[in-house]
């Protein structure tokens, strides 16, 4: 469906129906630290409801990741202990407003947006992509 009274809405739909599985996994980990980082202001100044909503959207993204696991690969096992782990310090998080928590789960974040990123390019070099990366940090 065409938006045309948001031309941004309307990019962000084609980059999210373009993306490869790895793209998005990446800007679900994108979209969990800024959340995470939403949060921590949000508790450092008290704003109790703005904090509480971004945290539970950042652990709504790790419950979403461990529901895209496939279990036929051993690695899923041990992102599914990483993920539900991260997912339970958020609603620790949550329930504590501490920012500490907060801060360690948006490290581990960034490491995995890192590392899916790094897959990423690795994968569409494999592939011959030679577009690859191209307007991605």
């Amino acid at each position: 469906m065409v938006n045309n009274r948001n031309p941004a809405a309307h990019y962000q739909e084609q980059v999210i129906n373009t993306a490869t599985p790895g793209m998005i996994t990446v800007m679900l980990f994108e979209e969990a630290a800024k959340n995470i980082n939403i949060a921590i202001r949000a508790v450092n100044s008290r704003n109790i409801q703005e904090s509480h909503n971004a945290i539970l959207k950042a652990e709504n993204i790790y419950l979403a990741l461990i529901g895209f696991l496939n279990d036929q690969f051993e690695v899923s096992k041990h992102l599914l202990k990483m993920y539900d782990y991260l997912a339970r310090r958020l609603l620790e998080a949550n329930a504590k407003k501490d920012t500490e928590i907060l801060k360690e789960v948006l490290e581990f974040t960034l490491e995995f947006r890192d590392t899916w990123k790094q897959a990423e390019k690795n994968a569409n070099l494999q592939t011959g992509d030679k577009n690859a990366g191209i307007g991605r940090k």
